[in-house]
């Protein structure tokens, strides 16, 4: 009987090519997922800074300063602004077939604008807003001013300096609030004055 000297089996290689996938997978994975950890990170605070953006831009910016609507108008930054009069329960303002349409109804403010200042000023009458007793914000409805304010030397042109030009500034505003002031800037960015409205007419 020969004898057949035992012989333990080769030792198992792992392919080469398996391995050295293993060995890249992670670390591949680990710099695609920074990239879009970052990615992600970096498009959150895009959005935090539009939104703050757009949040200061849109801000109500009402002044702190409160005044009596006095004969010769209060000041706001080259202009000098007064009203007139009010009017409410307009339910369309333009002309026919053309009318702008109120979702409660106008309120028109008959205002004189003079132009204190040195130079032609343009004023924005989309800066102006009126407030009701609870203190709701209404801001100026741009299509009917177009048209309420379609004759010569009217808020809508620029006024020369020490003109004064008379206008309306109208407001779609619910039918079953009480405006009691307007808060007026020459532009939306700059420092204004808020004046106390006389009744409605």
């Amino acid at each position: 009987m020969t004898y057949a000297p035992h012989r333990s089996a080769p030792p198992l290689v792992e392919d080469v090519g398996d391995v050295e996938d293993d060995f890249w997978l992670e670390p591949g994975t680990s710099v695609l997922r920074a990239k879009l950890w970052i990615a992600g990170g970096i498009i959150a605070v895009v959005a935090l800074i539009s939104f703050g953006v757009w949040a200061v831009v849109t801000a109500d910016h009402r002044p702190t300063a409160v005044t009596t609507n006095v004969p010769g108008g209060a000041m706001a930054g080259h202009f000098e602004f007064a009203v007139d009069g009010v009017r409410c329960g307009l339910d369309s303002v333009g002309p026919d077939g053309m009318e702008q349409r109120a979702t409660g109804h106008f309120c028109l403010l008959d205002v004189s604008v003079k132009n204190a200042g040195t130079e032609p000023e343009l004023f924005d009458s989309g800066s102006q807003r009126v407030y009701d007793k609870n203190g709701v914000a209404y801001a100026a409805a741009d299509q009917a001013a177009v048209f309420l304010n379609d004759h010569s030397s009217t808020l809508l042109n620029e006024i020369a300096p020490g003109a004064t030009v008379t206008g309306v500034l109208p407001f779609d505003v619910p039918t079953d609030v009480e405006l009691v002031e307007v808060s007026v800037h020459g532009a939306l960015s700059t420092p204004g004055v808020r004046i106390t409205l006389p009744p409605a007419g």
